[in-house]
Parts: structure tokens; C-alpha cells; sequence
């Protein structure tokens, strides 16, 4: 499983620095992103393109707190920034379930993101 935490620290990274391209290569064709209560994307194609709407107000930072792998899912905590306009950063608990596909660990065919903003204290 230490090669899986290194995997989602790095798919992590890549959200965080907006390195599409990583992120493009660690899914199947049929992928699926289903950020709960908002949108479902489905497939490669439609996947490329939400990471290439992200280069423009993507996450500027992403902490992990926490990483769970179980047979063939992750599950990841931690907090996100966003920059909601210029300047202006707004933060994020989230928690995200991978689940990857049998043949190929390194790949995930399914995430799932429950997001929700942070108050100031």
C-alpha cells in the first residue's frame, strides 16, 4: 500500500499544480468524477477537459491529512485553496474516494469529491 500513498500524494500534486497532463495518463477511458451535489464527468474526453477549465482558478494548495487504502479504493482528506477571484483565496475541506480499476493499480476509473468551504474563524 506504499505505493499507493505515493500515488495519491502525487495525483494530489498534480491537482494542486495543475499538471493536466499527469492527471490525463492516471485514468481509464471510462472514467468517472462525480463531485457530489454538483456535476458528474464522465469519460476520458470530458475529464480532459474539466482539468483544462482548471488551469484558469484551479487550487492554488492542497494538504493531505490523511490517506485509507482499502483493496482497490483511497480515501483521501485534507483542505484546498481556491482562488475565487484574484487575490482572494478561499479554503476547502475535502474528501475524495479513488477507485481504481482491477487490471491496472495505477490508473483510477472512478472519484468520487465531497467538498465543502471552510468559515473563518
Amino acid at each position: 500500500m506504499k505505493e499507493r500513498d505515493e500515488l495519491i500524494k502525487k495525483l494530489n500534486e498534480a491537482f494542486a499544480n495543475c499538471d493536466t497532463d499527469f492527471l490525463a495518463k492516471s485514468v481509464t477511458d471510462d472514467v468517472k468524477w462525480e463531485i457530489i451535489g454538483e456535476k458528474t464527468i464522465s469519460g476520458r474526453k470530458d475529464f480532459e477537459k474539466s482539468l483544462d477549465r482548471m488551469r484558469h482558478g484551479g487550487p492554488t494548495e492542497i494538504k493531505v491529512s490523511e490517506i485509507i487504502n482499502i483493496k482497490d479504493k483511497s480515501v483521501v482528506e485534507g483542505i484546498v485553496e481556491f482562488y475565487v477571484e484574484p487575490g482572494k483565496k478561499k479554503k476547502y475541506a475535502f474528501c475524495d474516494v479513488y477507485i481504481f480499476s482491477d487490471s491496472d493499480g495505477s490508473k483510477f476509473k472512478e472519484l468520487r469529491t465531497y467538498v465543502t468551504m471552510l468559515k473563518k474563524k
